[in-house]
């Protein structure tokens, strides 16, 4: 079963509600990291980092599986999770950009708008969780 902190987000995973348990992933990132107190409740870079510390002695896109990406992992039977993200990563030599557009949050060189995210599982391998990216347009 799952700790407290992460109760909605298994609810939110067991449901194959992918748009809530991404938005609750990006809260519990925020908790973690320490920036749920800020007025923008914007992820920096540094907050990211501060995250990927918590859970690994690996920078971005090297995180360790953790409690959430367990329960992504196993809700979407593998097709989505932050180990799933880094290991694609790892894939394209760490091109950051070329991880984007293989999972689809960028087309056509632009990151996609928020409406555009696909949350079904005919999403590209690796396109969820996403929300903690924070593009512009989110």
């Amino acid at each position: 079963m799952t700790t407290t902190k992460y109760t909605k987000l298994y609810h939110f995973l067991n449901q194959k509600d992918w748009k809530d348990a991404d938005i609750e992933t990006r809260q519990l990132m925020l908790q973690i990291a320490g920036a749920d107190s800020r007025e923008d409740r914007l992820l920096t870079a540094n907050d990211i980092q501060q995250y990927s510390q918590r859970y690994s002695t690996i920078p971005l896109f090297r995180v360790k599986t953790n409690r959430s990406d367990r329960l992504w992992l196993q809700a979407s039977q593998g097709h989505f999770g932050f180990s799933v993200i880094s290991n694609l990563y790892q894939a394209v030599n760490e091109d950051y950009f070329l991880l984007a557009d293989q999972v689809g949050w960028r087309s056509e060189k632009d990151w996609i708008d928020y409406n555009k995210i696909n949350f079904t599982l005919d999403a590209p391998v690796g396109h969820l969780p996403i929300t903690w990216l924070v593009p512009t347009s989110f």
